[in-house]
């Protein structure tokens, strides 16, 4: 990563890669992209649970900024281990 002279840093983004158990229908999410595509595909019954509708909403606001991406991977990492995918 490198640091702009106003002391924001420029390339990879702060979303760390998630390897899932494969009852989650993913293996990996590599990405923040990833992750939003994961959720909007994920069934309805899922989808209306609160902490998918916390990662969902953290999500869309992931592009903003690198403290926004990192929120959103807290979010996500956070639904996908209250459904027990999250393999360590």
């Amino acid at each position: 990563m490198v640091r702009w002279p106003g002391g924001e840093f420029f390339g990879k983004m702060p979303f760390v890669s998630l390897k899932l158990k494969p009852e989650s229908g993913a293996n990996q999410i590599k990405s923040a992209d990833d992750a939003y595509s994961f959720v909007a595909h994920m069934r309805l019954s899922y989808q209306n649970k609160p902490h998918w509708q916390v990662a969902r909403q953290a999500l869309n606001h992931a592009g903003a900024s690198d403290a926004n991406e990192i929120q959103a991977w807290r979010a996500f990492r956070v639904a996908v281990k209250a459904e027990g995918w999250l393999a360590e």
